[in-house]
């Protein structure tokens, strides 16, 4: 019996070896899920198999990536044609952030926008309050995706909202992730589709589709009238106004935009709602004509397994690898892969002011040792680490140089990097820069900085817990 067993591990190894090759996983990769298999034969393949299987390189978005593609172009060539009489000064975004500009709209088909209005929102409650005031002036349409879109007071207010907004003709439609939002009710579904709300899940768990579980659309994205739109880390929950039992306040950082950047927001949902609907909403008005709100120059940045590159990825790498002064990052998943912990070590040792800050505490045990995990060697590198005090950090933004910044969805890690559908707003202005220097400064205020010599006295347990979860974060 014995040697049956031993045999049939043998075989499942060699199997699992074969597959992960064959899927063109990254090496790193391969040996933390063969590491997971070798432990756990069997309950190691359940997982690798709903987990681990690149759905890039499989093509499964392949439809999801190619319904729209004629449509998008249609949408690039006449939001080109608007904009061509556009004499801008080049000088707003400087010509350092050239080739960023233009590699974000080669990968991700999202040029530069510009006459922008923006408002960077800090908290629950005061994103909210926009969002929600925004809501009520509805004339058209409602447009929202979360990731997280739970009952609650939040989720009540929208229902009132909605309903007003129903009697007086204004269409609203719903793209909530089925992952991120299981405890969203039926009753609350059925409620919204009575009166005449469109919902829809991405990606629902069914028979025969375990293995898009870990593809979740990350995104949190709402459109007012096509006019003006809101992104950031801020879902639909209760804790971003009324706290977390065991995390304290959730601190998170929003946008609100009106502008040109709107439509490009817009393309993105658009895209994802046919996705999961089947309905095109291509053949509706696809352009604001003459949008001109402000004079910012914004960036919508899409990544997601549809994606042809790591977009959100090139994006993160490029800013921190140009930095010249200082570059600082506030996010509350930061795991980094190779490239990125190659690229934070350099810059800090060239001499750049590199600075991270995460929250103190975790809402995941193996997600606080896997973020720990690197500490060693950003410090010995020169970086300076911040653990966030009051509460959780939840926000997802980085700035550098007084000249560039970025608010979006997408944390720093493999996931957000390869599995999820992100969006980041990537702003190329020294007044909303300066701006988010006064946030993060905020946040350092209230961190406490790590210092590496006493870092180094940590007790060795908590070296046993970060060394596994460096072995096992690559399959997080």
């Amino acid at each position: 019996m014995n040697s049956i067993l031993l045999i049939a591990h043998a075989i499942i190894n060699l199997a699992s070896l074969y597959w992960l090759i064959r899927d063109g996983s990254k090496p790193y990769r391969i040996w933390a899920w063969m590491m997971t298999i070798f432990a756990l034969p069997v309950i190691g393949v359940l997982l690798y198999l709903t987990f681990g299987i690149n759905r890039r390189k499989r093509k499964l978005f392949d439809l999801k990536k190619f319904i729209d593609e004629k449509k998008q172009m249609e949408f690039l060539v006449n939001y080109q044609r608007e904009t061509e009489h556009e004499t801008v000064t080049r000088k707003v975004f400087e010509l350092r952030h050239q080739k960023l500009i233009n590699l974000l709209t080669k990968g991700s088909k999202s040029p530069i926008t510009f006459k922008n209005k923006i408002l960077i929102l800090n908290d629950g409650q005061e994103t909210f309050d926009a969002i929600f005031e925004a809501c009520r002036q509805a004339k058209e349409s409602i447009e929202l995706q979360y990731y997280i879109f739970i009952d609650g007071l939040l989720a009540e207010e929208f229902e009132s909202i909605f309903t007003r907004k129903r009697m007086e003709g204004v269409k609203v439609r719903i793209l909530y992730d089925a992952i991120g939002s299981w405890t969203l009710s039926d009753a609350y579904i059925k409620r919204l589709r009575h009166i005449g709300v469109d919902i829809y899940p991405f990606l629902p768990l069914r028979w025969g589709t375990m293995g898009r579980t870990n593809y979740r659309n990350h995104r949190k994205i709402l459109i007012v009238d096509g006019k003006i739109g809101f992104t950031g880390g801020i879902n639909v929950d209760d804790k971003y106004i009324k706290g977390d039992p065991k995390l304290g306040h959730w601190t998170d950082t929003h946008l609100c935009i009106e502008g040109m950047a709107v439509n490009f927001l817009k393309l993105i949902f658009y895209k994802d709602w046919y996705f999961v609907s089947n309905e095109n909403l291509f053949n509706t008005k696809e352009l604001i004509r003459k949008n001109d709100k402000g004079n910012v120059p914004v960036q919508i940045v899409p990544s997601g397994p549809d994606s042809d590159y790591a977009n959100i990825l090139q994006q993160y790498l490029y800013i921190i690898g140009t930095a010249q002064k200082y570059v600082y990052i506030a996010n509350s998943y930061i795991v980094p892969d190779e490239s990125m912990l190659l690229v934070l070590k350099s810059t800090a040792l060239s001499g750049v002011d590199v600075r991270l800050v995460i929250p103190q505490n975790s809402d995941s045990r193996i997600i606080k040792w896997s973020i720990r995990a690197n500490f060693d060697t950003l410090l010995d590198s020169g970086v300076k680490i911040y653990l966030y005090q009051p509460g959780f950090l939840h926000s997802k933004i980085i700035l550098s140089d007084d000249t560039i910044c970025s608010i979006g969805t997408a944390n720093l890690d493999i996931r957000s990097f390869e599995q999820n559908f992100e969006v980041n707003a990537v702003i190329y202005d020294r007044t909303a820069t300066t701006q988010l220097k006064k946030t993060f400064i905020d946040f350092i205020e209230n961190s406490a900085r790590i210092d590496p010599e006493e870092y180094r006295k940590r007790p060795r347990k908590e070296r046993a817990w970060e060394s596994l979860a460096r072995l096992v974060s690559p399959v997080m």
